[in-house]
């Protein structure tokens, strides 16, 4: 921990730093940089194109269609120029009309836990395949946003959980692998979208130093890698709704990140076309009425012209970042219709598979029960969830899966009960509702599901009958199992009473056969918790901070006076341990990191270790490098790097990890740039371990040029 001297001045400096950061909201942006690699060609060819545009078919480009959408979110353009928006990121959402014909993947939180660029690569491009199949070409996704509030009601669909490095280093090869395909990917939600309670008109006050350390960089790690699409959110920050905010959009995201592509709204976060086409907002998207007739801004546009409220330089300017973004990769042509076809595949339901095993976080294995030994073995599955993810007090979504736009409708889940009565054939499978089942049952395995969906963040932190059915089974079975879904932080009190506990990210629909072979050993729980996970009561926000007051739909403000005390951060810095730390995982096998070392060549640090399997089954280990530094206080350390090794039984495997500047620089707000803090003589602490509370390896080093 920090002292508290420094937790509160640093409390302070974020207060601050919001109120200046409030005062010039409104002010106009710096120019944007001149565009740089792809987007060179990209901006050239969309200005040479823009210059034999008539109006009509400027306005198409940043209109969304009010009358017909074809069966897609949203629509845009006119003939050859057109793009096709829809529901993503976890897989490409019918709308409920045609389920079972795409792939209900595992959430994006899911490819956060599993700590592997390789998984996010084979999921974006799986994902993108379904949406070429469909006839889309853009792909409302991925979500990026830190989960700062623990009971965020989308937590589940981001991919950078608690951290921007994690969700830096997983979101490149995302967006990569989604733009090869020729689907567009639109990177979600700009910016500070923290919380569903009242979202539509809540407002952010957060300062620079945090935008650009905790919430900005999975964004910029995005924009880098060619994400040609952003939308904007519903929320307010610093009192202006984001798709009208000239900071945000005009100052954070042209000019700070210079960015070139399109920025589109939410469905219905355009509340001004005057204030959005003046702050930076291209494409207007409306939200559907319905039944009625689409609600609209931008189709004010011709009027505001015509009343001289707008230029036709600023139209113009609109249109042209939608065609760089249309230029900026080989885009496929957009179908005239989404396709009722089944474009799923067992492919991409191995590539589901593969990432929820991959993504399965082994909380707890006492006396080795998992994997389990079959043969001859009484097996009881407990629980309403092992037989079933439906339920009628869901709004949205279903127990594997998250509810809300991110949502695939499908018929072709494989339910835990089904994944293990198919997978063991050697012991007798069971299912009961409750503890009524397990009597006498060598092995219960206990299914149990936290739910969350959108528009409205989770009630508490609880799993759930959890509780309930771990002690009612452990009375009368001999080992008890327990499968968690979780769409993100949970209470763990439950877990004393297992033997071992599986916890899955919300996995969908092939969680049967995943569980199944998680259980028997035929794959290993390979993840890491992508959010730690709080010990019962614990009290982390004033209620000015989460959700803000005053409580309401009108004035609620949420204070992130938190500043980057964000996740793991917070624990650190306070001195309160979590139940589980970010980055915690255990495997099958026992491993362990030997001959770490850290030095440093200028300004260059590099940490090598040989991560040792001393058991005796193969296991993946994950070994993490965070760093800390005298300016980046309050915050103790950051994670800075890591890499997922496979590692045979008695074998080992090298691991070298390069750390740079960028690893030891801070945001300063009052010069509002990026400051070395190695070159101002501050001294860098690496410390190496397995999760942000186990770093056992810890050297202080001088890195300057």
């Amino acid at each position: 921990a920090v002292t508290p001297a420094a937790v509160t001045a640093g409390q302070a400096a974020a207060v601050a730093g919001a109120a200046t950061a409030a005062a010039e909201v409104m002010q106009p942006p710096p120019p944007q940089p001149a565009p740089v690699g792809p987007w060179v060609a990209a901006v050239a060819k969309a200005k040479q194109v823009l210059s034999n545009l008539t109006q009509d078919q400027k306005l198409s480009l940043i209109q969304g269609d009010t009358k017909n959408r074809r069966g897609y979110a949203g629509w845009i353009g006119f003939d050859g120029h057109q793009l096709s928006f829809n529901d993503g990121p976890q897989g490409y959402n019918t709308y409920n009309s045609h389920p079972g014909t795409s792939t209900q993947f595992p959430s994006l939180l899911s490819v956060a836990a599993s700590f592997d660029p390789a998984v996010a690569t084979a999921y974006a491009g799986a994902v993108a395949d379904e949406f070429n199949g469909k006839g889309s070409n853009v792909l409302l996704g991925p979500d990026v946003e830190i989960m700062r509030a623990r009971l965020a009601g989308r937590g589940f669909e981001t991919i950078s959980g608690e951290d921007p490095f994690l969700g830096s280093t997983l979101v490149k090869p995302f967006v990569q692998a989604v733009q090869s395909k020729g689907v567009m990917a639109c990177v979600k939600h700009w910016l500070d979208n923290n919380e569903e309670i009242f979202r539509m008109t809540m407002s952010v006050s957060v300062d620079d130093r945090t935008q650009h350390e905790v919430y900005m960089p999975v964004f910029k790690a995005a924009i880098d890698a060619g994400a040609a699409a952003v939308m904007c959110s519903y929320n307010k920050v610093y009192g202006v709704h984001s798709c009208e905010n000239p900071r945000l959009l005009g100052k954070l995201l042209r000019h700070d990140l210079n960015f070139h592509g399109l920025i589109i709204s939410d469905w219905g976060a355009t509340h001004d076309a005057e204030k959005s086409l003046k702050a930076g907002l291209d494409i207007d998207m409306q939200q559907p009425g319905a039944g009625k007739e689409l609600l609209d801004e931008y189709y004010k546009i011709p009027g505001l012209l015509k009343a001289g409220k707008v230029t036709q330089a600023q139209v113009d300017e609109k249109a042209l970042h939608v065609l760089s973004a249309m230029y900026a990769l080989k885009l496929t042509p957009t179908g005239w219709g989404a396709k009722p076809d089944d474009i799923s595949s067992d492919a991409h339901r191995a590539v589901a598979l593969k990432t929820i095993t991959e993504s399965t976080v082994l909380l707890k294995n006492e006396a080795n029960t998992l994997p389990l030994a079959t043969a001859g073995k009484k097996i009881v599955m407990v629980g309403k969830y092992c037989k079933c993810g439906k339920d009628k007090k869901f709004k949205q979504g279903n127990a594997y899966s998250g509810g809300g736009s991110g949502y695939v409708d499908t018929d072709k889940t494989i339910t835990p009960l089904e994944g293990v009565k198919t997978a063991i054939t050697d012991a007798q499978v069971s299912y009961g509702p409750d503890a009524g089942a397990a009597a006498g049952a060598d092995v219960a395995v206990v299914c149990v599901s936290a739910h969350a969906e959108e528009g409205w963040d989770r009630k508490d932190l609880k799993v759930p009958d959890a509780q309930e059915l771990v002690t009612a089974v452990k009375a009368v079975a001999k080992k008890v199992v327990v499968i968690a879904f979780v769409p993100g932080p949970v209470e763990t009190d439950w877990v004393e009473g297992a033997d071992a506990v599986l916890m899955l990210f919300m996995p969908g629909e092939q969680v049967g056969p995943a569980v199944a072979k998680l259980l028997t050993g035929a794959a290993s729980p390979n993840g890491r918790l992508p959010v730690s996970m709080p010990k019962k009561g614990e009290k982390r926000f004033t209620k000015e901070q989460y959700p803000g007051s005053p409580f309401g739909d009108k004035k609620m403000v949420a204070h992130f006076s938190d500043g980057v005390l964000v996740g793991y951060r917070w624990n650190d810095a306070m001195g309160v341990p979590s139940a589980y730390p970010f980055g915690f995982g255990l495997a099958y096998t026992q491993l362990q990191l030997k001959g770490v070392a850290a030095t440093c060549a200028g300004a260059t640090a590099t940490v090598t270790m040989q991560v040792v399997n001393v058991g005796a089954r193969e296991g993946v280990a994950v070994p993490q490098v965070y760093v800390g530094f005298k300016s980046l206080a309050p915050a103790v350390r950051q994670l800075r790097g890591f890499k997922k090794v496979v590692v045979p039984p008695g074998g080992q495997s090298a691991v070298s990890i390069t750390l740079t500047a960028a690893d030891w620089s801070y945001y300063c707000q009052a010069s509002q740039a990026w400051v070395d803090a190695a070159a101002k003589g501050e001294k860098i602490t690496i410390s190496v371990g397995t999760s942000s509370a186990d770093l056992p390896f810890t050297q202080t080093l001088t890195c300057s040029r």
